[in-house]
C-alpha cells in the first residue's frame, strides 16, 4: 500500500466535495493510504498576485508538513498541483530556501527539498497504470454491480485537461507535453469509454479570468459547449474542480440567463473510473450533486 499526504485545497471541499469523496474510493479501491494533514493551508496561488513571497511561504509551509511525516503530496486540485510544484523549483534555489526556512523556522518547520507533489491523475497514470486499471475494469464488467451491470463501451467523452495539469513544463519533469497531452485520454480508455477529438480541447475553462471578467469566461465556456455538441459527445470528463464548476456551474447559469439549452454532463475523472469499477453512483461518487444531470450518462452505461 502506497501513502501520500492528501492536500485538499480550499475549493474542493467547500464546492465540489463529490471530487472528494469519489477520489477516495478509488483510493480505497487500489489501495493508495491517504493521510489528512490538519495543518495544510491553501496553496498560495491566489497570494502571489499580492505577495510572491507570501505565496511561496504558503505553499513552503505545506510543503515542510508533509516532509515532516515522510510523505510525497497527492492533490486534486489542478492549480494547487501547478502552485506547490512551482514553489518546489523556486526553492531550489539556496537563497531562496534560506530565506524562506528563517520563517519557518519560527512554527518549528523546514523545507528541506525531499517532498514531491503529483496530481491524483498523474498518480493514476504512474503508480496504478492504465494497464491495470484495464484490468480491473474487464473483472467487473460483466458482473452485476449496485443492482445494474456497467459497460462503458460507447460513452463517447471530451478530455479536458486544464490549465496547470501540465504547467509549467519546467516544474512537472518532463511529465507530458502541455501543448499535446494524451494521458487523460489514456486513462479514459481504460475505462472502456472513448475520448473524443475534438477542436477546443486545449483552451480554458476561463476560471481564472471569471473574476476580472464574467462575460470573457463565459464566452469560453460557450464556444467549447458550442463545439462539443457539435461532436456529439455523452460528457466532459476534467481533473480539477475549478473546471468543474465552470463547465457545471456556468453551463446552468448560461441556461437560465441566456434561454440557452445546453445540457452536458460533467464528470470528474475519478466518477467515470469508480462507475467503470462498480462504484454507487450517488453513495460512493457523488453524481447526484451535480448541477447539471448525469442520468443520461447512467442509463447508457448500464444497457
Amino acid at each position: 500500500m502506497s501513502k501520500y499526504a492528501f492536500f485538499l485545497g480550499c475549493t474542493t471541499p467547500a464546492k465540489v466535495p463529490q471530487y472528494e469523496l469519489a477520489s477516495r474510493w478509488i483510493c480505497r479501491y487500489f489501495d493508495i493510504e491517504l493521510i489528512d494533514i490538519e495543518d495544510f493551508v491553501c496553496c498560495g496561488i491566489n497570494q502571489v498576485n499580492l505577495s510572491m513571497e507570501a505565496g511561496l511561504l504558503m505553499a513552503a509551509m505545506n510543503l515542510a508538513l508533509a516532509e515532516a511525516e515522510g510523505l510525497d503530496i497527492l492533490t486534486l486540485c489542478a492549480a494547487c498541483t501547478g502552485a506547490l510544484a512551482e514553489a518546489i523549483e523556486k526553492l531550489e534555489k539556496e537563497t531562496v530556501r534560506k530565506k524562506v526556512n528563517e520563517k519557518l523556522q519560527k512554527i518549528n518547520l523546514e523545507y528541506r527539498g525531499d517532498v514531491k507533489v503529483r496530481h491524483i491523475s498523474r498518480i493514476f497514470y504512474e503508480d496504478i497504470g492504465t494497464e491495470r486499471i484495464k484490468s480491473e475494469v474487464n473483472s467487473v464488467r460483466n458482473s452485476i454491480s449496485n443492482g445494474v451491470k456497467r459497460n462503458l463501451f460507447g460513452l463517447r467523452v471530451a478530455p479536458h485537461y486544464g490549465c496547470h495539469y501540465l504547467r509549467p513544463k519546467s516544474a512537472f519533469a518532463g511529465f507530458e507535453e502541455p501543448d499535446n497531452p494524451r494521458t487523460l485520454h489514456q486513462l479514459i480508455s481504460a475505462t472502456g469509454a472513448y475520448p473524443v477529438e475534438y477542436e477546443t480541447l486545449g483552451i480554458c475553462c476561463g476560471g481564472k479570468v471569471f473574476p476580472v471578467s464574467e462575460e470573457l469566461a463565459n464566452s469560453l465556456v460557450q464556444e467549447k459547449l458550442n463545439n462539443l455538441r457539435d461532436e456529439n459527445v455523452d460528457a466532459i470528463v476534467l481533473q480539477c474542480q475549478t473546471c468543474y464548476l465552470m463547465y457545471c456551474g456556468q453551463q446552468k447559469e448560461i441556461n437560465e440567463r441566456d434561454s440557452k439549452h445546453y445540457h452536458l454532463p460533467v464528470l470528474l475523472y475519478p466518477q467515470l473510473l469508480g462507475l467503470a469499477l462498480g462504484a454507487h453512483p450517488t453513495k460512493d461518487l457523488g453524481l447526484d450533486r451535480h448541477e447539471i444531470a448525469v442520468d443520461k450518462v447512467l442509463d447508457k452505461i448500464a444497457k
